[in-house]
């Protein structure tokens, strides 16, 4: 059972562990974990958002990078105009050309500071709220897996209790032909017969709408006839069970939950500050390089500037900085601030919350496992006497000294004695399966 868990922990170091022989599937429970993680939409979902959350995180990061434009421009001035080369006014009709190359970036930004680190904590969030999304359909998995492998031994015991309808059907038919009996001791085993018959065709429905549940899960589409699932012949080890403090302690300290919530505080966080800086000066430097060309029309071609001249001798530079200061603008950033001050506040008794209610997830799983234990080690001691008096009641059946009904009684006992065990035996395993997952 040690390795078991162990490779429940480890599965996503093995292939996919199922295979197809004769047309049939054969499944494990961590070839289910597999399927679920290569076919599941959620999943694939939450990978998408962790590739977005890190576009977003670069892009906030390019912010700081210089901003380059160029640019051309052609005008066409008639009429009364003001001689470029003479700086007079005159009646002359002009060409102009004008070509730019503006850059800019900003030095300090504190808005932007915070919001570099908001979107680089919503990265790890996104991680961790995949592996969330990951553990929760693992558990669930694991539940459907196991309901399916619970309806499939009740269904064993189900058969079990047909099998001796139908042997001790024959056994009166053969009593009858030879007047030992009265029909209606034969009747009232036809009509035991008959609820064993019923039992048995909803144990095969619980069994497939189990099988369903689990393989729409998977999103896995095949014949739920061609579905073998390997038996799980496994016994209860209390040895198993750590003490309740190791698993309080890893919890906190590996699950994905409790990182999502601390990092909603370092978001809200950031998101404060992300404000703040929208009220707070923000310096800024400029380059700037022009060059232009101006062509009078009414001059005559050949005592015109050359293109390449005026373009060269037109050439100016520019630098500078700006510093800007934010002074009213409303109260609108005031009123922002208090409002990410609330969500930082309500982020951190959420996190405080997350904490407890792992504690209590992982108590429960504790106790659920411990309860199991009790439940199977009383169950299987109830079975051992069910066993040894649906023995006897069998043979005082077949020699005539009891009637069906009683002889129906210890069937059903042993019946119920047979369910409780295997119950209390899944209800261990899931648990343990449940601890270990939420606690990876």
């Amino acid at each position: 059972m040690k390795y078991f868990l162990l490779l429940i922990l480890s599965f996503l170091s093995f292939g996919v562990t199922h295979s197809q022989t004769n047309g049939e599937l054969e499944l494990t429970l961590e070839g289910c974990f597999i399927l679920a993680i290569r076919n599941n939409l959620d999943l694939k979902q939450s990978e998408m958002e962790v590739e977005k959350q890190k576009l977003l995180s670069k892009r906030a990061k390019k912010h700081f990078l210089p901003v380059v434009g160029t640019g051309f421009s052609q005008y066409y001035d008639f009429g009364f105009n003001i001689n470029p080369f003479t700086n007079t006014r005159v009646n002359d009709d002009f060409l102009s050309n004008d070509l730019y190359l503006n850059a800019s970036m900003d030095l300090i930004n504190f808005s932007s500071f915070s919001k570099v680190k908001r979107t680089t904590t919503n990265v790890k969030k996104s991680i961790a709220d995949a592996k969330i999304a990951k553990r929760d359909l693992l558990l669930t998995i694991a539940q459907f897996y196991l309901d399916v492998m619970f309806n499939d031994e009740y269904l064993k015991l189900l058969n079990n209790q047909l099998a001796e309808s139908n042997k001790q059907i024959n056994r009166l038919n053969d009593a009858l032909s030879y007047g030992y009996i009265a029909k209606s001791e034969l009747y009232d085993a036809i009509a035991e017969h008959a609820i064993d018959k019923k039992n048995v065709a909803l144990g095969e429905n619980s069994k497939n709408r189990a099988l369903l549940n689990l393989l729409y899960l998977l999103n896995y589409n095949v014949d739920t006839n061609k579905v073998v699932f390997y038996d799980n012949l496994f016994e209860v080890d209390e040895t198993a069970l750590k003490s309740k403090t190791y698993y309080i302690d890893k919890v906190l300290l590996n699950n994905p939950i409790a990182s999502s919530a601390e990092y909603d505080v370092d978001i809200t966080k950031a998101l404060v500050g992300e404000i703040k800086g929208k009220t707070m000066p923000k310096l800024s430097v400029r380059y700037h390089l022009e060059t232009f060309y101006v062509k009078n029309l009414s001059e005559d071609s050949e005592n015109l500037v050359p293109f390449s001249t005026q373009l060269r001798t037109n050439k100016t530079n520019a630098i500078g900085a700006t510093l800007s200061i934010p002074i009213f603008n409303g109260l609108k950033n005031s009123y922002d601030i208090q409002v990410a001050k609330l969500d930082h506040q309500k982020a951190v008794m959420a996190k405080q919350l997350v904490h407890n209610n792992l504690v209590f997830e992982v108590e429960k799983a504790y106790q659920d496992i411990s309860d199991a234990i009790v439940e199977y080690k009383s169950s299987s001691e109830v079975l051992l006497s069910a066993t040894e008096s649906f023995r006897t009641s069998k043979l005082k059946y077949e020699e005539g000294k009891i009637n069906a009904f009683n002889f129906a009684i210890a069937k059903r006992n042993l019946l119920k004695s047979e369910v409780d065990v295997i119950t209390a035996k899944y209800k261990w395993y899931f648990n343990s399966v449940k601890l270990n997952l939420i606690t990876d």
